[in-house]
Formats: C-alpha cells, structure tokens, sequence
C-alpha cells in the first residue's frame, strides 16, 4: 500500500496541487464576497445540495444522480494509469496477494483521489445539518458517495456488467426520494454498496470495449476510416484509444458548460445578456478541449524514432491534431451559438463569427499548451480571457 501511495503522490502531486489550488481560489472568492463559512459550504455543495430542491421529481432525480455517478467514473478514468499503480503493479499482481487485499488498496488510493470530490460531498452534509435536512437526505448524501466509490471501481477494472448495480440503484433512490420510503431504501442502498465495496467481485465476462452497444460505434469508426486520410485517422485514434479517458473527461466538461450556459440563458429569457454568455462558454470550451493537444503531442513524440524513418516533415501530426479537436470542440460551439439564433438573441451573422473565433482561438491555443509544461494553465488562462474580451467587444 506504501508503494502504490507513493507511487500516485508522485505522478499526480502537480495535478492534486492544482485541484487543491482551484478550491482554495473558490472558497477565497467566496470569503471576499463576504460568504460566511457556511455559505461557503453551501456554494461547494450546490451540486448535490439541487437534489434535495422540492421542484424536481423522481425521474429527475434519478436522471441527476446517473449523471453524478457518470462524472465521478470520468474522473477516476481521467487518472486511471496513475491509480492502477503503473508497472510496479504488474509485478506485485505476481506476488500471492488476495484480490480482496488488493481491492482494498484500490479503495484507499481511490479515496486519495477523490479528495476535491468527498470535500463536495462533506460541505453538502454540513449545510444540510444546518438547515435542519431529514435523515433520508444525509442518508442520500452518504449513499452518492458509497455508489461513486463503487461506479469507479468498476471503471477502473472495467466491468460493464458490475457498474449495472450502482446505476440501478441510483434510478432506485431516484424513484424513492420523493415517498415515505427514501429512508428505508438510503440505508438498503447504502449497505449493499458497502457489501460490494469489499467483495471480491469476479472477472466480468464482457469488457467494455466488446460489448454489443459499443458495436454502432465501431461501425461509424470503420465508416470515418475509409474516408480520412491514414494521418488523419491516426489522431483520430490517439485521441479515441490512448486519450480516451482525457476525452471522455473533457467532453463531460464542455457538456456541462454548455448545459450550464444554455440554462442560464433560459433564464435570461435570451435578452441582450444570452449572446455574451454563449461567446464567454465558447471561450471556455476551447480552453478546456486545448487540454487535448498535450497529450496526443506525447503519444506522437514517443513514436518519434520510428516515424524518422518515413519521408515525413518534422512534426507532420501538427495540422492533423488541430483538426481532430475541432472536430471534436465544433459540435459545442455550434450548439451554443445557435440557440441564441434560434431565439432571435443576435443575428447569424455574428453567431458565426463567434463560433469562427473560438475556433480560431483553439487552433492557437496549441503553440501556448506547449510553449511551457510548467506555465501552460496560467498563459492559457490570459490568451484565453483576452481572446474572450476582444470577441465580445467586437461582436456586441
């Protein structure tokens, strides 16, 4: 357990000092907003504390808490490499360990991991002790914890089948947090989640990537692969198969930013504020997909060497890279320019323009993501801010 502790502590020490950092500057925003501390724990809390408001149904509720279990499997999967132990674990998987003992590790450095997570979690139940929340609640708060320890679990051993029970115990408390009966199926949620937690749960027959609802998939993928150029689809795949989990990470984020802006323009009932608010969610979608180009610039240097051998331009995958995360940023910065349109908040005209921009913006944000691995957050932040700035100026 000390190994696999150092092991995470050293592979992720900056990316743990950077999440700690985030919620430092939130709380310190907060605290020069003059929130008192509950109030900052009601703020940290929001995401789960919008459970518990009386305008949502069962079926919401149960659709709000498979998006909670979806996000925390994106964020063990986004780490998992560094979770799993790397190369000292295939020798220690050698050595007469129970899979129990070594399920137990997993948990322990899975609660390492989810510290920024479990922090969410305890200031939802401090600030439901204090406004006098019932039992069910704080049981249902302890149950999205226990149901999103096991959900990763089951993404980082990649067990379609096993991650059914967390899903459908959530549509279960989803369905019963609205009755008489939310104790009773907390505490039965809670403690089949605690019993599976430390069972040894068998190998599952079928692996994620072989099961039949990923077939379309695949489909489509051999689809795009007659079509793209063979350079073309290489980042294509770098981007599907090595960086999967970066990906699935940063397309949950740019969903829920676009989610997050198109709500608040609902609520703005698409005035004068709706188009700022969608350049300003653009901007911050191609901040968090320019993420992408570190990653996929390390898969292609590591297969430097043999690439050498062909008759290739230096850095040949530049350009290739760049129009694969359009590819993939386009559909957000598309959908959040259009809505305005659609409700009459601003002329196509300028939606385009704005969509052009960011775009525009993504394609530079390369040269700043790997102009410095120590400062790249910070100077993409500036470009970022300014960019966003100069665009509202222009089009507003």
């Amino acid at each position: 357990m000390r190994s696999r502790l150092q092991w995470y502590a050293r592979s992720t020490a900056r990316l743990l000092l950077r999440r700690w950092q985030a919620l430092l500057l939130a709380c310190g925003v907060l605290a020069a907003a003059n929130s008192s501390i509950l109030g900052n724990a009601r703020a940290l809390g929001y995401p789960l504390l919008v459970m518990f408001e009386p305008g949502h149904g069962a079926l919401w509720r149960g659709a709000y808490l498979l998006l909670l279990l979806a996000v925390a499997a994106a964020w063990v999967l986004m780490q998992r490499d560094q979770i799993e132990g790397g190369g000292f674990m295939q020798f220690a998987r050698t050595l007469p360990f129970s899979r129990r003992h070594l399920r137990r590790v997993d948990i322990v450095v899975l609660v390492l991991a989810d510290t920024p997570l479990l922090l969410v979690v305890c200031c939802a139940g401090v600030a439901s002790l204090q406004r006098g929340s019932t039992g069910a609640e704080l049981v249902l708060l302890i149950d999205v914890a226990l149901l999103g320890l096991l959900t990763q679990l089951c993404a980082l051993e990649r067990r379609l089948d096993a991650a059914l029970a967390p899903a459908l115990a959530g549509l279960a408390l989803g369905a019963a947090s609205t009755s008489s009966l939310a104790l009773p199926a907390g505490l039965l949620a809670g403690a089949l989640a605690s019993l599976l937690l430390g069972a040894a749960i068998p190998r599952a027959r079928m692996r994620w990537q072989r099961a039949g609802i990923l077939t379309p998939l695949a489909r489509a993928g051999a689809s795009l692969a007659q079509r793209l150029p063979p350079a073309g689809m290489l980042s294509v795949r770098i981007l599907c198969r090595a960086l999967r989990a970066e990906a699935a990470g940063k397309a949950i984020a740019a969903a829920s930013i676009a989610a997050a802006a198109l709500g608040l323009m609902r609520i703005f009932d698409y005035d004068a504020r709706a188009f700022p608010l969608a350049l300003l969610a653009q901007g911050v979608v191609a901040l968090c997909v320019s993420g992408l180009y570190r990653g996929m610039h390390i898969v292609h240097t590591s297969s430097a060497a043999y690439c050498a051998a062909l008759p290739l331009k230096k850095q040949w995958w530049r350009w290739y890279d760049i129009a694969t995360l359009l590819g993939f940023a386009l559909p957000f910065l598309a959908l959040l320019g259009g809505a305005p349109v659609l409700h009459g908040a601003v002329a196509p005209a300028h939606a385009a323009a704005g969509v052009a921009s960011f775009a525009l913006l993504l394609v530079m944000l390369r040269t700043v993501q790997l102009a410095s691995e120590r400062q790249a957050v910070v100077l993409v932040a500036i470009v970022t801010g300014c960019w966003i700035a100069a665009t509202i100026a222009c089009l507003t």
